[in-house]
């Protein structure tokens, strides 16, 4: 049952003259502290997006009034995430075998295509196929949302409607799939770091 009653009765606020949005408390309790190094703030951002899509996930479960709506930025962040780790992984180690960093895309194909070169410059061979998987999560999002722009805006630059890949989707098969799609990419963080910490 619907509590009406409830729902007419919860506290409102309207803005007030003093509001700002940009403040500290002195309690420090509710303060979230910003990393103002770039690589800390990189790897704080791929995890606040991945965190952020699967507390999104997790509401969305629990509560079916929120879900149509939590769907547009969980489809965001994730492969936001992506594409932040991707960055991550090619920066942190693509110098040492020849490979630059991108910053100037958000397309996720070059980006996967610049951390392959990555592991093939360090000679890595993944025996069980896993990043022949991963590559093909990574095009899934690529070919959903090839701008990273679709889950954002309901029509494009001109005005008109966004076409959408998908009408329906189980968003707790999304976050598990994502969940392993995070391993893949610790996992390679630190085999490739101590690939470069113990060689020549």
């Amino acid at each position: 049952m619907i509590d009406f009653e409830a729902i007419l009765n919860q506290p409102f606020r309207w803005p007030k003259a003093g509001d700002k949005l940009f403040t500290t408390s002195q309690r420090r309790d509710s303060n979230a502290f910003i990393d103002l190094l770039g690589h800390n703030r990189l790897v704080m951002m791929m995890t606040g997006y991945k965190r952020g899509a699967d507390l999104m996930v997790q509401r969305a479960s629990e509560n079916r009034s929120d879900r149509d709506a939590l769907i547009f930025p969980i489809i965001f962040n994730y492969p936001q995430y992506i594409e932040l780790s991707l960055k991550y992984l090619v920066s942190t180690y693509g110098r040492m075998v020849g490979v630059d960093a991108i910053w100037n895309t958000h397309s996720l194909t070059p980006l996967w295509e610049s951390f392959v070169e990555v592991l093939d410059g360090y000679d890595i061979r993944e025996p069980q196929g896993v990043d022949a998987v991963v590559g093909e999560i990574v095009a899934e999002f690529a070919k959903v949302d090839p701008n990273s722009f679709s889950y954002r805006y309901p029509v494009d630059k001109k005005g008109c409607p966004i076409t959408l890949a998908h009408d329906e989707i189980d968003l707790v098969a999304l976050a598990a799939v994502m969940k392993a799609v995070e391993g893949y990419f610790c996992g390679c963080d630190g085999y490739i770091g101590n690939i470069q910490n113990t060689g020549p």
